[in-house]
């Protein structure tokens, strides 16, 4: 199997490519487009692909689980959720939180 996702790496993407447009208001909104895991991925390869980051597959996962970590909290895919700095790794994913912003 693929090796799952890495949120820190996520975080540093997304803070790298998505932040400039993006203040944590458009993830925590009333009327989320994101429904699920799924589509939180597939909002961020939509946005990947808008903004010319060409990000792969791997990256997206990582953006798609940093996100998931931080605001939304969707039951993630075990083959995407089971590495350092995801969800499913409660000592990372608190130490992730925990750094500053």
């Amino acid at each position: 199997p693929a090796a799952a996702g890495d949120a820190l790496r996520g975080r540093a993407l997304y803070e790298g490519g998505c932040t400039g447009c993006h203040a944590e208001s458009v993830h925590g909104r009333a009327q989320r487009q994101a429904a699920d895991f799924e589509s939180v991925r597939r909002w961020v390869r939509r946005w990947s692909e808008n903004l010319g980051l060409k990000w792969n597959e791997d990256e997206v996962s990582d953006v798609a689980i940093h996100l998931n970590d931080r605001y939304y909290r969707f039951a993630c895919p075990p083959a995407d959720c089971k590495a350092t700095g995801s969800r499913e790794d409660g000592a990372s994913a608190l130490a992730l939180r925990a750094r500053p912003r």
